[in-house]
Protein backbone atom coordinates (compact mmCIF):
# COMPACT_ATOMS: atom_id res chain seq x y z
CA UNK A 1 0.00 0.00 0.00
CA UNK A 2 1.21 3.47 -0.78
CA UNK A 3 2.26 5.47 2.28
CA UNK A 4 -0.22 8.23 1.47
CA UNK A 5 -3.17 5.81 1.90
CA UNK A 6 -1.84 4.66 5.29
CA UNK A 7 -1.38 8.29 6.39
CA UNK A 8 -4.95 9.15 5.30
CA UNK A 9 -6.29 6.11 7.16
CA UNK A 10 -4.45 7.12 10.33
CA UNK A 11 -5.73 10.70 10.07
CA UNK A 12 -9.32 9.48 9.56
CA UNK A 13 -9.01 7.10 12.54
CA UNK A 14 -7.67 9.88 14.79
CA UNK A 15 -10.45 12.24 13.67
CA UNK A 16 -13.14 9.66 14.46
CA UNK A 17 -11.51 8.89 17.81
CA UNK A 18 -11.38 12.61 18.67
CA UNK A 19 -15.05 13.08 17.76
CA UNK A 20 -16.07 10.08 19.89
CA UNK A 21 -14.15 11.31 22.96
CA UNK A 22 -15.45 14.89 22.54
CA UNK A 23 -19.09 13.69 22.40
CA UNK A 24 -18.61 11.39 25.40
CA UNK A 25 -17.14 14.23 27.48
CA UNK A 26 -19.97 16.55 26.39
CA UNK A 27 -22.63 14.04 27.47
CA UNK A 28 -20.97 13.49 30.86
CA UNK A 29 -20.65 17.24 31.51
CA UNK A 30 -24.28 17.83 30.55
CA UNK A 31 -25.44 14.99 32.82
CA UNK A 32 -23.41 16.28 35.79
CA UNK A 33 -24.71 19.82 35.31
CA UNK A 34 -28.34 18.70 35.03
CA UNK A 35 -28.16 16.48 38.13
CA UNK A 36 -26.51 19.29 40.13
CA UNK A 37 -29.21 21.73 39.02
CA UNK A 38 -32.06 19.34 39.86
CA UNK A 39 -30.75 18.47 43.31
CA UNK A 40 -32.49 21.33 45.10
CA UNK A 41 -31.26 21.56 48.67
CA UNK A 42 -33.88 20.68 51.24
CA UNK A 43 -33.40 22.09 54.71
CA UNK A 44 -31.74 19.33 56.69
CA UNK A 45 -31.86 20.47 60.26
CA UNK A 46 -31.35 17.88 62.95
CA UNK A 47 -34.60 16.50 64.25
CA UNK A 48 -35.52 18.34 67.44
CA UNK A 49 -36.56 16.42 70.52
CA UNK A 50 -40.26 15.65 70.57
CA UNK A 51 -42.15 18.05 72.77
CA UNK A 52 -44.05 16.67 75.68
CA UNK A 53 -47.76 17.27 75.77
CA UNK A 54 -50.05 16.97 78.75
CA UNK A 55 -49.52 14.16 81.23
CA UNK A 56 -45.99 13.48 79.92
CA UNK A 57 -47.14 12.16 76.54
CA UNK A 58 -45.22 12.95 73.37
CA UNK A 59 -46.90 15.47 71.06
CA UNK A 60 -48.55 13.70 68.13
CA UNK A 61 -47.64 14.63 64.55
CA UNK A 62 -50.32 16.64 62.75
CA UNK A 63 -49.05 16.92 59.18
CA UNK A 64 -46.45 15.79 56.69
CA UNK A 65 -44.61 18.24 54.45
CA UNK A 66 -43.48 16.52 51.25
CA UNK A 67 -40.45 18.17 49.59
CA UNK A 68 -40.34 16.82 46.03
CA UNK A 69 -37.20 17.77 44.04
CA UNK A 70 -38.04 20.50 41.50
CA UNK A 71 -41.49 20.93 43.01
CA UNK A 72 -43.34 22.95 45.58
CA UNK A 73 -43.68 21.48 49.07
CA UNK A 74 -47.00 19.75 49.63
CA UNK A 75 -48.69 19.55 53.04
CA UNK A 76 -50.56 16.34 53.88
CA UNK A 77 -52.70 16.51 57.04
CA UNK A 78 -52.53 13.46 59.28
CA UNK A 79 -56.11 12.53 60.05
CA UNK A 80 -57.49 9.04 60.62
CA UNK A 81 -56.54 7.89 57.09
CA UNK A 82 -53.33 6.15 56.03
CA UNK A 83 -50.88 8.00 53.79
CA UNK A 84 -49.14 5.88 51.16
CA UNK A 85 -46.15 6.83 49.02
CA UNK A 86 -45.19 5.30 45.69
CA UNK A 87 -45.26 5.54 41.92
CA UNK A 88 -48.62 3.75 41.63
CA UNK A 89 -51.60 5.95 40.84
CA UNK A 90 -53.46 4.56 43.85
CA UNK A 91 -50.89 6.05 46.27
CA UNK A 92 -51.92 9.04 48.39
CA UNK A 93 -48.67 10.77 47.38
CA UNK A 94 -47.59 9.76 43.86
CA UNK A 95 -43.83 10.24 43.39
CA UNK A 96 -42.40 10.27 39.86
CA UNK A 97 -38.94 9.12 40.90
CA UNK A 98 -36.97 6.15 39.55
CA UNK A 99 -35.73 5.42 43.10
CA UNK A 100 -39.28 4.96 44.42
CA UNK A 101 -41.15 1.64 44.18
CA UNK A 102 -44.77 1.38 43.05
CA UNK A 103 -45.85 0.76 46.65
CA UNK A 104 -42.98 2.22 48.67
CA UNK A 105 -44.01 3.32 52.18
CA UNK A 106 -47.04 3.80 54.40
CA UNK A 107 -47.70 6.19 57.30
CA UNK A 108 -50.55 4.96 59.47
CA UNK A 109 -52.15 5.39 62.89
CA UNK A 110 -52.09 2.49 65.31
CA UNK A 111 -52.93 2.64 69.02
CA UNK A 112 -52.89 6.46 68.91
CA UNK A 113 -49.33 6.56 67.48
CA UNK A 114 -48.37 7.45 63.90
CA UNK A 115 -45.91 4.99 62.39
CA UNK A 116 -44.03 4.57 59.13
CA UNK A 117 -43.51 1.21 57.47
CA UNK A 118 -41.56 0.28 54.37
CA UNK A 119 -43.70 -1.77 51.98
CA UNK A 120 -40.84 -3.91 50.66
CA UNK A 121 -39.36 -1.19 48.48
CA UNK A 122 -36.18 -1.80 46.53
CA UNK A 123 -34.21 1.21 47.80
CA UNK A 124 -35.68 1.43 51.29
CA UNK A 125 -37.38 4.07 53.40
CA UNK A 126 -35.36 6.13 55.86
CA UNK A 127 -36.39 7.86 59.08
CA UNK A 128 -33.81 10.40 60.25
CA UNK A 129 -31.29 8.81 57.85
CA UNK A 130 -31.75 5.34 59.40
CA UNK A 131 -33.24 2.61 57.22
CA UNK A 132 -36.72 1.54 58.33
CA UNK A 133 -36.74 -2.24 58.74
CA UNK A 134 -39.86 -2.50 60.92
CA UNK A 135 -42.73 -0.12 61.72
CA UNK A 136 -41.22 2.97 63.34
CA UNK A 137 -43.01 5.52 65.52
CA UNK A 138 -43.04 9.10 64.21
CA UNK A 139 -42.62 12.26 66.25
CA UNK A 140 -42.67 15.91 65.17
CA UNK A 141 -39.30 16.84 63.70
CA UNK A 142 -38.60 13.47 62.10
CA UNK A 143 -37.51 13.38 58.44
CA UNK A 144 -38.41 10.56 56.09
CA UNK A 145 -36.36 9.76 53.01
CA UNK A 146 -38.27 8.17 50.14
CA UNK A 147 -36.15 8.10 47.01
CA UNK A 148 -35.03 11.69 46.37
CA UNK A 149 -38.05 13.03 48.29
CA UNK A 150 -37.76 14.31 51.85
CA UNK A 151 -40.86 14.26 54.07
CA UNK A 152 -40.87 16.35 57.24
CA UNK A 153 -43.11 15.35 60.13
CA UNK A 154 -44.71 18.36 61.86
CA UNK A 155 -47.12 19.00 64.73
Amino acid sequence: MPPIVLLAGQALFLLLLYLFVARAVRVVVRDVRSSAATAAPVPRSPAPKARKGRKGQTAAPGELVVHIPDGRPRVIPLDAHDVTFGRAGASTVVLDDPYVSDHHARVYLTDGQWQVADLGSTNGTFCNQVKVSSPTALTPGDQLGIGKTVVQVRR
